[in-house]
């Protein structure tokens, strides 16, 4: 059994949520701004998703940090996108490292 979620899950699925719910609201009134509102809505879903799997902190921040570097990439801001992924992949290794000589 699982213990209670982490704070970072809960804030990106609430935020998820609501910007789902906008995006049903625009959807509604007729805008198309309905599909990159619910698009982000999505990513800040599973990135709840990421946070609940993943139990470590350590390990919490690189994977985060990749799903929203392929959303800047899967977005167009295909630079910025590169550049997080490789923040994430370069933080996800220092933490390992970290890890290993702790032990």
């Amino acid at each position: 059994m699982r213990g209670p979620s982490p704070l970072s899950a809960i804030i990106f699925a609430v935020l998820g949520a609501f910007l789902l719910v906008s995006a049903l609201a625009l959807g509604i009134l007729g805008s198309f701004a309905y599909i990159a509102v619910a698009s982000v809505g999505m990513f800040f879903i599973a990135a709840a998703l990421v946070a609940r799997a993943i139990p470590s902190p350590e390990g919490r921040a690189p994977a985060v940090l990749a799903l929203a570097a392929l959303a800047l990439v899967a977005f167009g801001m295909t630079a910025l996108g590169w550049g997080i992924l490789a923040g994430a992949a370069l933080l996800a290794l220092l933490n390992a490292r970290r890890a290993g000589t702790q032990r």
